[in-house]
């Protein structure tokens, strides 16, 4: 019993400090290598754990335990390209075919009118395996003219190995406050243990959960493609043809006469008052005259 009452508070605080791990663990990988951060935390886990032995056995378990994680890269690339007059559809069923048959998916589309009435452009985001995202990249490519291209990749490696040292050091600190729970024979002490242990598991779940999405967005890339039909130019080059010549002269003759229409319309009253205005003089002068 005396034994039990001095292990629940160092178990408590192992579990308080197994919480507070994630920047801890940030900091200490900052400074070290990828397997050296992880070296660190997992003898860090197995002291929480309480094992015994040796040094050498201990580098022994931490060597044949903490997996090599190579690089870990999140590539993403956003392509823009013009595509043939009345195309659209035919390219966008292309870009799934590229999708699936490289074991991809396709997780959102989009797709608006032309002046047409009809589908004109549009946009798809593609979920690639990152094996084959430079045969996808380069077969979407073919399917029209590139006006834009940008890549990125980042490297998340540092964070898979955070996260891979919390994970063990929490199911480390979960182990030791399940067989103290078994032991507590009161209750303040089961439900002082039962407190730190649901914490511990919700920290444990969080970051299974981001271990989990790290892992999803390195094994498959992503492609947004956004496409665009390019206007239509006629085959003769723009030249006019005799019809449309003659179409054009007769706009513009109806667009002259329509124009002088308004003149007329606009001086019509002036050259009234100045006709009024010449008459009445002209009335004047003859009544002078004969006076």
């Amino acid at each position: 019993m005396k034994k039990l009452a001095l292990l629940v508070p160092i178990v408590l605080a192992l579990a308080v400090s197994a919480c507070n791990s994630g920047s801890e663990s940030s900091e200490s990988s900052a400074g070290s290598t990828g397997g050296g951060g992880v070296e660190v935390s997992e003898g860090s886990a197995d002291a929480s754990a309480g094992g015994g032995g040796s040094k050498g056995s201990g580098d022994q378990l931490i060597s044949s335990q903490v997996p090599q994680v190579g690089p870990q890269i999140v590539k993403t690339a956003t392509l823009q390209l013009g595509i043939g007059h009345g195309s659209f559809d035919d390219k966008a069923a292309e870009a799934h075919v590229v999708a699936d048959s490289l074991g991809g998916f396709v997780v959102e589309s989009f797709a608006s009118q032309g002046s047409g009435k009809r589908i004109a452009e549009g946009s798809l985001v593609m979920r690639i395996p990152a094996e084959s995202y430079d045969t996808a990249l380069s077969r979407l490519r073919g399917l029209g003219k590139v006006e834009r291209l940008e890549e990125s990749g980042q490297d998340v490696s540092k964070e898979f190995v955070d996260l891979n040292a919390r994970i063990r050091q929490l199911r480390a600190v979960e182990a030791q406050l399940l067989e103290l729970l078994q032991r507590a024979d009161d209750v303040p002490a089961a439900l002082a243990v039962q407190t730190q242990l649901s914490q511990v598991q919700l920290d444990l779940e969080q970051a299974r959960g981001r271990l989990q999405y790290l892992e999803n967005r390195v094994a498959f890339a992503t492609i947004s493609l956004s496409m665009h039909e390019l206007v239509a130019v006629p085959p003769n080059g723009g030249g006019f043809s005799i019809v449309d010549a003659w179409a054009t002269a007769g706009s513009a003759f109806l667009t002259v006469v329509g124009w002088i229409f308004i003149g007329i319309a606009v001086a019509a009253p002036i050259l009234i008052l100045l006709g009024l205005g010449f008459l009445a003089g002209r009335e004047v002068r003859k009544r002078l005259a004969h006076a």
